[in-house]
């Protein structure tokens, strides 16, 4: 490791960045067009979860309530991605990314430029703020990961009412790993007199104590890797439950899929954890002392890899929940007429948003039908692929 070294891995003979300026040329293409996609991807995403929360806030308060549009009348759908505890994880992880790709891209391409130009004071003024941000918000990213994993573990199979991600708790949470994560990355400013600084090893703003930042690559990442595999293991036993016992007789086949449909996305979130994430780690604590000719390119090699999980992990979202897919057409629906569902029709009974008629209610287990009553007046919903929001699972 590099806390065992005599010399201080980042004080050591510095490498030419010159030497390697195609190697951070291409690295700097790669990260302005991760940059584009990942501001862009994640801020969308943002803007369709917070719709979806909208909705739910609009159907908890109005039920029964039509909402106009174009002068024809519709109800007011359920939400696919309702306000609990895992949707208040994915959306703050979605941030994390947005952060992280708005922000510390762009700061770490700039390094990279004056490193080539050798502009020495201008790495000194912006390095302690650069890796400072960039440790803060990749831990708080590792953090969220590990509470998606273990939120998924805790509360699968519990009903609403009993789940201890309840959204309270979950926003508590999300503060807490905040907090935490900025204690983490105060500690080098206290303990060193060089915490933070341009290492000329590896070309980067970085942590120049070998100690803490071993302590960051070892420790920091270990927590949210067994939280994730822990709660991974959990939800396993779950499924196997759900499968096995004598009570997997009585539960539907679709609530089946749908335990397991829900679970997937958080395999693929660990999955590209350990691709992206471990390598950089191992790479960091264990090949530092490697001849530069092989390290340097390994490293930039690797981090382009790391950095490809925040501009990827909407793409994700979206591949694997069918839900996501829902809220994200439902939003673009607000804009794009091609992406409304051809279903709609207007409401023939004659009412406003603030008059419904007494007859008309809906049924217990549809999200838009009303009741026999009323089978004439039928009401499809506004989007055709919703789902109804399960108070289990």
């Amino acid at each position: 490791m590099n806390g065992s070294s005599a010399v201080p891995y980042c004080s050591e003979n510095d490498v030419n960045a010159t030497d390697y300026s195609v190697w951070i040329q291409v690295t700097q293409c790669w990260m302005w067009m991760l940059t584009c996609v990942g501001s862009l991807g994640n801020l969308i995403t943002i803007m369709v979860i917070l719709h979806q929360l909208y909705i739910g806030h609009v159907q908890r308060r109005r039920p029964w309530t039509f909402r106009q549009r174009n002068g024809s009348l519709f109800p007011v759908e359920k939400p696919v991605l309702p306000f609990e505890g895992h949707t208040l994880l994915l959306l703050h992880l979605s941030f994390c990314d947005l952060l992280y790709s708005a922000v510390n891209f762009p700061l770490t391409i700039i390094a990279y430029g004056y490193a080539v130009d050798g502009a020495t004071e201008e790495l000194d003024r912006l390095c302690p703020v650069a890796a400072f941000l960039r440790y803060t918000n990749a831990l708080a990213e590792w953090l969220t990961l590990g509470l998606l994993a273990f939120q998924r573990c805790v509360d699968l199979g519990r009903w609403r009412g009993t789940r201890f991600f309840k959204p309270a708790a979950t926003g508590f949470l999300i503060g807490g790993v905040w907090v935490v994560s900025v204690i983490f990355q105060v500690i080098p400013f206290f303990v060193s007199s060089e915490g933070y600084g341009y290492c000329g090893r590896n070309l980067r703003c970085d942590i120049i104590n070998d100690n803490l930042r071993d302590l960051f690559f070892t420790l920091q990442s270990c927590v949210p890797l067994i939280l994730m595999v822990s709660g991974s293991i959990g939800i396993l036993c779950h499924l196997r439950k759900s499968v096995d016992s004598e009570a997997a007789m009585i539960v539907p086949e679709s609530s089946k899929r749908r335990l397991v449909k829900s679970s997937v996305i958080v395999f693929t979130l660990m999955l590209l954890f350990l691709v992206c994430v471990i390598p950089i780690c191992i790479h960091n604590v264990f090949l530092s002392d490697t001849v530069d000719s092989a390290r340097v390119p390994t490293g930039i090699v690797l981090y382009m890899i790391y950095w490809l999980q925040y501009a990827v992990n909407f793409i994700l979202y979206t591949v694997v929940s069918a839900n996501f897919r829902s809220a994200y057409r439902r939003f673009f629906g607000l804009f794009l007429h091609a992406c409304r569902s051809p279903g709609c029709r207007k409401v023939k009974h004659p009412s406003s948003i603030y008059n419904v008629p007494e007859r008309i209610r809906y049924s217990k287990d549809s999200t838009c039908t009303p009741n026999d009553d009323f089978a004439d007046n039928q009401l499809p919903c506004h989007a055709t692929d919703s789902r109804e929001t399960h108070t289990r699972y």
